[in-house]
């Protein structure tokens, strides 16, 4: 009696409106950040990288955020009720999942906002949220696309409205041409091992591009704010050593370390700096110690012989 009266006050009625607004939301973020940067590579060296590169095509996203602007019209004029109960679930219920896969492979953000940073397993909390809600309050009327002269209308506006948003973003989101940072010389070995000659110089005034290629689980978003100086290193390399030592002593700069994997088994020395691990499914070669000056992501500056 007590869950009846509950359907009574609130169900899928009100909740299309909360839904159409977060999409409403997420596709003015992610048409900011279509139009306005490069996108970020997803992590390396999880199971999940291959099948999240292909999410993140920028055309994909593209289409993607279309979509979601004409689901939310849809929604907020309450056309075909229950399919769109249906799919609502349905969306929650993948974006619960990517959401989970990125948590999984250590991205510091979901990228359901744009360049809003969200930390992937808030989000997934939320579509699980969201799914169960859209589970308890269903919609109960029948599965069906006929509707009435009133309803007609109402897709025909809601078509027409869609249209006029569509094509202004459809423009500025295709206007920013996306920009390929090279790693540096790459070949493939006959066993299948990328080996990758890392060329720094060649990064300045780009995004600094091995951000996504660090080890899952490791905070990389903080590279992305503020300024760091960053130096790449060796752990066998005792000029390496002696430069960690001396950098610790810099109180007015943020210092982070990148450790390059290397064939020769060596332990880092303790340091209270925050420490960045390449991914070991690559063999890394490049010269050490190597600084960098990094503006909220953007490689400013290199010093490949300090």
């Amino acid at each position: 009696m007590k869950i009846t009266e509950q359907n009574n006050c609130f169900g899928f009625g009100q909740l299309r409106f909360v839904i159409a607004a977060i999409l409403f939301f997420a596709a003015g973020l992610k048409t900011h950040q279509l139009a306005t940067v490069p996108l970020p590579p997803p992590m390396q060296g999880s199971i999940f990288t291959p099948l999240l590169e292909f999410l993140n095509q920028r055309n994909l996203l593209i289409i993607v955020t279309e979509l979601e602007i004409l689901f939310a019209l849809i929604l907020c004029f309450g056309i075909w009720r229950r399919w769109t109960w249906l799919v609502s679930l349905l969306c929650f219920s993948a974006f619960s999942l990517v959401s989970a896969m990125k948590g999984f492979s250590g991205e510091g953000s979901c990228g359901c906002f744009g360049v809003v940073t969200v930390n992937p397993w808030i989000t997934t909390t939320i579509d699980v949220i969201f799914v169960i809600l859209l589970i308890i309050f269903r919609e109960h009327s029948n599965f069906s696309f006929n509707f009435s002269v009133n309803e007609k209308r109402k897709l025909i506006f809601v078509l027409i409205f869609w249209f006029v948003l569509v094509i202004p973003s459809l423009f500025v989101m295709l206007s920013l041409k996306q920009v390929h940072v090279s790693l540096g010389t790459e070949m493939t070995t006959a066993n299948g091992r990328k080996k990758i000659a890392l060329e720094p110089e060649k990064w300045i005034g780009k995004n600094f591009p091995l951000i996504s290629r660090f080890e899952p689980h490791t905070n990389n978003e903080i590279l992305k704010q503020g300024t760091w100086t960053v130096i790449l290193i060796h752990a066998d390399c005792p000029k390496c050593r002696k430069l960690i030592s001396k950098m610790e002593k810099q109180t007015t700069i943020n210092v982070a370390i990148i450790d390059v994997p290397s064939r020769t088994p060596a332990v880092l020395p303790k340091t209270l700096l925050p420490i960045f691990k390449l991914d070991e499914n690559n063999d890394w070669f490049v010269s050490t110690p190597c600084i960098l000056e990094l503006s909220n992501g953007i490689c400013i500056s290199v010093n490949e012989n300090p």
